[in-house]
């Protein structure tokens, strides 16, 4: 299978980042299928997967079947306490295959990235897809974008975009 160009320099990312004993947080885990490339990429460390619908974590614990995960009914608003995260992962939108009423939101996204940038150790990292092919997916990126710009010296972010969808990742310094 060819990866999208997006997947594959946010994979590259990922793998250029961490380190075997680092901790994840895949903030919206979907079908499991970053959550399965986290857990390999880590495996002295560990994956928190999250996401707010159960049908979501049923595929994901199919896909991701590793020990070094903790799969979490909730919403990304409710991110794990770990001072060790060293990247967190959201792949927004909505569940591939799923009900695409259900979209993750811009005002709880940005909630969420605030907690999020709070507690990436230094020298982590946030990596975001965005999918602004529907109204509040093209919202949700305007915002994010907005967001990224806030943090001056204190962050670097690059941005990755061949028609849709977007990579974003920002990089906490040390």
């Amino acid at each position: 299978m060819r990866l999208k160009p997006h997947l594959t320099a946010a994979h590259t990312v990922w793998k250029n980042r961490l380190a075997p004993s680092d901790h994840v947080i895949d903030a919206t885990c979907g079908a499991g299928r970053d959550t399965a490339i986290l857990a390999q990429l880590v495996p002295q460390g560990h994956v928190y997967a999250l996401d707010i619908q159960e049908e979501a974590l049923t595929r994901a614990r199919q896909n991701a079947p590793f020990s070094n995960i903790t799969f979490l009914h909730q919403c990304h608003t409710q991110l794990p306490q770990d001072e060790k995260v060293k990247l967190i992962v959201y792949n927004l939108g909505y569940l591939p295959g799923g009900n695409k009423s259900l979209t993750t939101l811009t005002s709880t996204t940005l909630t969420s990235l605030n907690t999020a940038y709070a507690l990436l150790a230094p020298g982590g990292a946030l990596s975001i897809t965005c999918y602004p092919g529907h109204p509040e997916g093209a919202r949700e990126e305007a915002a994010i974008h907005s967001w990224a710009l806030q943090f001056g010296d204190s962050a670097t972010w690059t941005t990755w975009k061949s028609g849709s969808p977007t990579l974003l990742v920002v990089y906490k310094k040390i």
